[in-house]
């Protein structure tokens, strides 16, 4: 669990200017208006895509679809397919934030995967990153050109991954296909929850201005043959997660898991902005004390 009186705190800066804890070191001054930009459009895109994952498991309970395989792993490749044929270059834009979060992620486990890895329903962090970059290569390697080229993604699996991208999109659509229908439009109910926490009312606040929750509704509320009454949520749920409840037929992403991705990019940028010997004077200087109260989401720089 990210702890809000210490990192988290501070990547309020990414929301609005001045808003950071007094209980942390870090100011807004301490992060470039690059940076800043930078952070809030990681948040926005890794939201997006993770509500295109929760509305791929509504359509396989809503629509009856079969899956063949991991759920998990079938939504994920659903939630490609849709962000990058969008029209919309900011949704497309958006799987290269999706790509860099499962890295960082990754990176932030720094003991490796666990057993319990293993066992989830989930493909191990760095298993999905590489998968959406497969995608990203599969869809348009030209376009994602530079992006795949700074990972030194091998030319093989690239000529691998135009075959699979091609196959999975076509399966896709061809079930999506079935249940279309141009005259058909679907009421979608979005909602902003108060955070009802100060530190996270910024988060909902950047989602809520960003339009991430009617994204699914400008996706699937024309054209599917969706029953009314979907419910689109964005609300404070005690941990970072988002989840799709087929009894109330409500997708609910969680204020946690925004302020969870800024972490990640604090800890990112505060790598990055560190002198070269700092690492090396953090070991020296390192403490229990000070172990205890460090952020829990510690991040490598990539080489």
């Amino acid at each position: 669990m990210v702890s809000f009186k210490s990192a988290v705190a501070a990547v309020l800066a990414f929301c609005a200017a001045g808003l950071v804890m007094s209980s942390t070191a870090l100011k807004a001054a301490d992060f470039t208006a690059e940076q800043i930009e930078e952070g809030q459009k990681f948040i926005v895109n890794n939201a997006l895509f993770i509500l295109f994952h929760e509305s791929g498991h509504m359509l396989v309970s809503e629509l009856g679809l079969p899956v063949l395989g991991r759920e998990e792993d079938a939504v994920d490749a659903l939630s490609s397919v849709m962000l990058l044929e969008s029209e919309d270059e900011e949704l497309r834009a958006a799987m290269q934030d999706a790509a860099d979060g499962w890295f960082l992620i990754d990176e932030a486990k720094g003991e490796g995967p666990q057993e319990s890895d293993f066992l989830d329903t989930h493909g191990l962090d760095r298993q999905r990153a590489y998968s959406l970059v497969c995608m990203m290569a599969g869809a348009d390697e030209e376009h994602f050109k530079t992006f795949i080229d700074s990972l030194d993604f091998p030319a093989e699996r690239r000529e691998e991954c135009a075959g699979e991208y091609a196959k999975t999109r076509d399966s896709w659509f061809g079930l999506l296909e079935q249940h279309q229908d141009e005259a058909k439009k679907s009421k979608f109910t979005v909602t902003y929850e108060p955070a009802n926490n100060p530190d996270l009312q910024p988060f909902a606040d950047l989602l809520q201005e960003a339009q991430v929750l009617e994204a699914i509704e400008a996706t699937y509320g024309e054209g599917y043959d969706i029953p009314d009454g979907i419910k689109v949520t964005g609300k404070t749920c005690g941990t970072e997660n988002a989840f799709w409840q087929e009894g109330t037929r409500e997708i609910t992403y969680c204020y946690e898991m925004a302020a969870y991705h800024a972490a990640l990019m604090v800890n990112y940028f505060t790598n990055q902005n560190a002198p070269a010997d700092a690492s090396t004077e953090q070991e020296e200087a390192s403490t229990p004390e000070a172990d205890a109260n460090a952020n829990t989401v510690k991040l490598k720089l990539k080489d």
